[in-house]
């Protein structure tokens, strides 16, 4: 398991998930919102940040404007790390699969009674990375949902995922979003447009992964070594 910490005061999907964002608020407040969701969208585009923030959303006593308050006991908590109705579940360490012990513990933790408000909430990311035996043991809770608890699952390859999983939960698809959209978000944080646009070709289009290759100043490093690489492939 995977604690989050030193969080904000509140948590916001990005901006190009406003649309799918206010479609899950208005389920909310309808009290339509399924118990399993299946976020399904392409890595590094944001998909972690919107089940972030409805998870805390989910936690928060006082919501205001379709987020969490920030100011509530379970706000302080979800940003501390220590809100014990929350559980972040994602490959330990260096695994790239989240296991059947892992599952085991999120299928625990769902029958537990709520500790600290209303409703448990239980992310998986990237659900796609789940063994089959993890899957198998994730079925129990999806098809015996307890009450007020919420299974969000981040899916990056769909296909990974198994057909009794996707049956069992509500498939929310994030469509990628314009080129243009990624690029008015990097301009907040290069400040140049010439910038965020290599850095965007860099990553292959995601953006998130553009952010990190320019904050931690490692964008020089990987076109280095894609111009080396192509080098070698040409005198091959």
């Amino acid at each position: 398991m995977t604690q989050i910490t030193n969080l904000a005061e509140t948590s916001s999907p990005l901006p190009w998930h406003s649309q799918q964002w206010q479609r899950l608020v208005q389920q909310l407040d309808q009290g339509t919102l399924p118990h399993a969701m299946l976020l399904a969208g392409a890595a590094h585009t944001g998909m972690s940040q919107l089940a972030l923030a409805l998870s805390r959303l989910l936690l928060c006593s006082r919501p205001e404007e379709g987020v969490n308050c920030g100011q509530c006991h379970a706000c302080e908590l979800s940003r501390s790390g220590g809100h014990g109705d929350f559980l972040w579940v994602e490959p330990q360490e260096k695994s790239r699969v989240i296991k059947i012990d892992q599952v085991r513990e999120v299928v625990q933790f769902t029958n537990k009674t709520s500790g600290f408000g209303a409703r448990k909430v239980v992310v998986l990311e990237p659900a796609d990375s789940m063994n089959v035996n993890a899957s198998n043991a994730l079925l129990k809770s999806l098809e015996e949902p307890s009450p007020d608890t919420y299974l969000l699952l981040i899916c990056h390859r769909m296909h990974n995922v198994s057909a009794t999983i996707r049956s069992r939960c509500q498939i929310c698809r994030m469509p990628t979003p314009a080129r243009e959209d990624f690029l008015a978000w990097l301009d907040r944080v290069t400040s140049q447009r010439e910038t965020s646009e290599s850095l965007l070709s860099l990553a292959e289009g995601r953006p998130l992964l553009a952010q990190q290759l320019y904050l931690d100043d490692s964008a020089d490093k990987l076109l280095a070594r894609r111009e080396a690489f192509t080098s070698l492939l040409q005198s091959a």
